[in-house]
Order: structure tokens, then C-alpha cells, then sequence
């Protein structure tokens, strides 16, 4: 029995044990991978294959944008993600998880863990198809432990709770460049905004942009990470030189 085998007998019998929603009907889902901190050395991780005689899915951690599109098998209603390496009782070690979102396609985000969780990354997984995230829209995940708001072209939105996220579109207030200003705030402790970011955002019909929000753990300042995406199955398939 080769190693790739063995890695999927053992993730079965992890997921089992789990229970976690293991008589769940078995999805297909198209995925694709953003992480904002690499936890170690951990830049991979992996996904079990639907079937032991299957070969395993190794999927990239990238950090200054997007991964490819990948296809998944999951068989219970958690995205469950592995080490490349066995632990040391033999068995795969589970290095994030998270309900599954609506999607065929979704967007798993993986941020650090605080240090006494059970993995070493936490994950969220986001609808990714552009019906419900359209097109030249803003989608604004706040992973910081207050809650914050954005000033779009001077018009403020709604408060996103911390854990939370928000869609809205892009302003048409925009310059003779399509550039339109942007800010973020955050609300300190004394119950105050305070505007940690401002940037000129650029608005386009073919383009979304993810915003995340979250307070560095090692300086504690406000960060906001800004994610311009164009999904690759929006872009016209090229034609074949006769």
C-alpha cells in the first residue's frame, strides 16, 4: 500500500470519527484558496479524495492573491483540509475546517488561529459564484474583533459586525479614470469610528474586490488587505489560431 493510499484510508477514518455530517449527500464544489498568514511552514494542505483508490488533492496556500480554481469531492458538510504529513499517532492532521457555504463555488479564506484552537488555521468559506457575488461588487469580510464600516465615495454603509461579511456594489461616483475614494473605519472602545484606511479604488464592470478587515496580531494596529479578482470563468476562452 503506497503512502497516497494510506493518507486516504487514514483521512476517512479521521472524517468518521468526526461524524461530522458523514451521511451528508457527497458535493462537488469549485473552489479557490486566499491565505493572509502562513501558520510555520504550512504553504499546502491537502483534500481526501471521495474514494481510498483516488489520488488526493494538494491545495495551494497563496498569499498575495488568489489560487486556481479547484475542483473538491466532499463528503460531509465540513471543508475539512489536511497536513501534508502524518502526525505523530499516524494519522492525518486535520490543519482547518469550516461548514461548507451554498455554492458549487466558493472562496476558502485561511487566517491563523489564535493559539490554544484545535487547528492551526481558521477558515471561512464565502459563495464565490458571481450571481450572488456580482460582478463589480465589493465584498467586505471583517475578521477584526470590532466592528467597521466603509465610507464609499463619501456614503457610509452599514456596521459589519466582527465575524461577518457584506456585499455591496461599487460607487458610480467615479473620476474620469473610474477611480472613486475609499475608506474604512473601525469602532474603538469609547464607542468612536476612527478611519484606519483610505485608498482611490478603481470601478469596473469585469472586476470584484475583496476587503478584509482584521487588527494585526503581532503590532494590534487596524489592517485592511485589499483583493482586486477577476474570476477566471468570466474571461473569454481563447481562440484557437487557424
Amino acid at each position: 500500500m503506497n503512502l497516497t493510499h494510506r493518507f486516504l484510508i487514514a483521512a476517512a477514518a479521521v472524517l468518521c470519527a468526526s461524524g461530522a455530517g458523514v451521511q451528508a449527500q457527497t458535493r462537488k464544489v469549485q473552489f479557490r484558496t486566499l491565505c493572509l498568514q502562513h501558520v510555520k511552514d504550512t504553504t499546502e494542505v491537502m483534500l481526501a479524495a471521495e474514494k481510498a483508490d483516488q489520488p488526493g488533492t494538494t491545495v495551494p496556500l497563496y498569499t498575495g492573491s488568489m489560487s486556481q480554481v479547484i475542483e473538491g469531492t466532499f463528503t460531509t458538510t465540513n471543508a475539512i483540509f489536511f497536513g501534508k504529513a502524518m502526525g505523530p499517532d499516524g494519522k492525518p492532521v486535520v490543519v482547518a475546517t469550516a461548514p461548507l457555504s451554498k455554492s458549487s463555488r466558493q472562496l476558502f479564506v485561511f487566517t491563523p488561529a489564535k493559539a490554544d484552537a484545535k487547528t492551526p488555521y481558521e477558515l471561512q468559506a464565502y459563495d464565490d459564484d458571481t450571481d450572488t457575488f456580482k460582478l463589480g461588487s465589493v465584498r467586505a469580510i471583517n475578521l477584526a474583533p470590532v466592528p467597521v464600516r466603509f465610507v464609499i465615495a463619501g456614503s457610509t454603509t452599514p456596521q459589519i459586525p466582527t465575524g461577518r461579511h457584506a456585499i455591496f456594489p461599487q460607487s458610480t461616483k467615479v473620476d474620469e479614470y473610474n477611480m472613486y475614494q475609499a475608506a474604512v473605519e473601525f469602532l474603538s472602545g469609547d464607542g468612536k469610528w476612527f478611519s484606519a484606511y483610505k485608498s482611490s479604488w478603481k470601478a469596473s464592470e469585469g472586476r470584484r474586490d475583496v476587503v478584509i478587515t482584521l487588527v494585526d496580531e503581532q503590532f494590534k494596529q487596524p489592517t485592511v488587505k485589499v483583493f482586486s479578482d477577476i474570476p477566471p470563468w468570466t474571461e473569454p476562452t481563447p481562440t484557437a489560431k487557424p
